[in-house]
């Protein structure tokens, strides 16, 4: 009774059972992956494929404001030096001022950019996803600071509960509306959720509407190379669902979007645990202990990411059983999408640690020079693969991208000291026993539904 009537007395207790926080942030983002599978298969039997393109559309269109203006908030916030509150509350009003402008031009819009996917039913669904923006512009960057400090485990357990909560939503509507409002819906309170949460469940530098010139004037020598970097990073990440509603009927974006779904459940896992577990640590060492940076880049970060490489190399090897076990009929093809879609995430475990890395130790063009090479890919490889084999062919290209730029990372790291043939041979190592045993797993179910031992699902 006593621990539960002293909280602070139970968390100083579990506390040093937890270290930095990594094992808590994977821990529940497998938990997370997970639920979210069980949360994707009620809805797709309360939703048919069109509403997930629906959703995918909207999106996208949201995807692309954004990073037509994206600043690098997050990283430039990790790395500043000090990160004062006069700082972070400039970043605040700029971003706010952007996200209004967003907004507008979103809201006005909406029948444009509908009509420029051939799908004009979906202007209604783009004038409400401005709200998104807007809520985004008013949150707090306490999530900001508090990764740079890295506080971990509190903003797991924050993203955690958020993610019950929506999830839950989302269900509920989905039951009562059967149609892309109720994913709508649910966008719309998650936005709210964050916005709540970023000035109650996480302590951050007061707001205050601010345009100090001295650091407006830093943060565009640190943005001026991520604008034009996301820029391109819109052509690598939409032509695909450009050429899937283009081509194909919305269904199949759909089926795509699920894919994507399943696909960003590992690179969620990836991303987070790079930006507030790796990130942070290495850019806190090479500030103190530049000496000694070298020495946590890979050490940080071994197991993990061989964890994560024989998930990935499973998921590769088993997506048509994964799609058939999760999903029903109408999903069926989901299973090729989703195989392709799985080599991005398992190139990033090796491309972005080093790519965040490399920024930590000061080359902020390394982002930019990358997504240039990754544009020369697509717009030497997406023309020739579209008029040879077809628009499916531009989707391969685009899920190799990742892959293609692997030399081009090695070769920056081996040139900063930062490269272990070694370790990046364990890495897809350990994909590549994940993806045999993903693949006989897949080929002795296909052979026992054919031979009759077990029904067809």
């Amino acid at each position: 009774m006593s621990v539960v009537l002293d909280p602070r007395g139970l968390t100083s207790r579990v506390r040093p059972y937890l270290g930095d926080g990594s094992s808590l942030l994977i821990a529940l983002q497998a938990v997370t992956s997970v639920l979210r599978l069980g949360s994707n298969l009620i809805l797709t039997r309360l939703l048919v494929p069109e509403a997930f393109g629906v959703v995918a559309i909207v999106g996208s269109i949201w995807y692309v404001l954004v990073m037509l203006s994206d600043l690098g908030l997050r990283a430039y916030v990790t790395r500043h030096p000090t990160a004062e509150d006069e700082l972070v509350q400039t970043v605040w009003t700029i971003r706010f001022i952007r996200n209004i402008v967003l907004a507008t031009i979103m809201f006005v819009g909406a029948g444009f950019f509908a009509n420029l996917y051939s799908a004009p039913e979906v202007s209604p669904a783009i004038r409400v996803a401005t709200a998104f923006i807007l809520l985004e512009g008013l949150t707090s960057l306490a999530f900001l600071t508090s990764e740079r400090e890295r506080r971990v485990i509190r903003l797991t357990l924050i993203d955690f509960v958020k993610f019950l909560f929506i999830s839950i939503v989302t269900i509920i509507a989905a039951y009562f509306l059967r149609n892309f409002w109720a994913i709508i819906i649910s966008m719309f309170v998650s936005s709210v959720f964050t916005l709540v949460a970023s000035y109650t469940l996480v302590k951050g530098p007061p707001i205050r509407f601010r345009l100090q010139r001295e650091h407006v004037i830093d943060l565009w020598r640190f943005c001026r190379f991520v604008i034009p970097s996301s820029m391109i990073s819109i052509i690598l990440t939409q032509t695909d669902k450009f050429f899937l509603a283009k081509f194909f009927p919305l269904a199949e974006l759909g089926k795509f979007m699920l894919a994507s779904a399943l696909a960003m459940a590992i690179s969620t896992v990836i991303n987070e645990y790079v930006m507030r577990v790796f990130y942070p640590r290495f850019a806190q060492v090479n500030r103190e202990a530049p000496e000694t940076a070298v020495d946590v880049f890979y050490a940080s970060r071994r197991q993990v990411m061989l964890f994560l490489a024989f998930g990935a190399g499973g998921v590769i090897g088993a997506a048509e059983l994964v799609v058939r076990i999760l999903f029903n009929d109408l999903y069926l093809g989901a299973g090729f999408y989703l195989a392709i879609l799985c080599l991005s995430p398992l190139a990033r475990l090796s491309s972005f640690p080093a790519e965040q890395a490399l920024i930590a130790k000061g080359f902020i063009r390394i982002t930019l020079v990358a997504n240039i090479l990754r544009l020369v890919w697509v717009l030497g490889a997406a023309p020739v693969a579209y008029f040879q084999i077809g628009p499916l062919a531009v989707i391969v290209v685009m899920s190799l991208t990742e892959v293609v730029l692997l030399p081009f990372f090695w070769w920056q790291q081996r040139r900063r000291g930062l490269m272990k043939v070694s370790e990046e041979l364990f890495i897809f190592g350990a994909a590549a026993i994940g993806y045999s045993i993903g693949y006989v797993v897949d080929r002795a179910a296909h052979a026992a539904i054919a031979a009759g031992l077990i029904p067809a699902f």
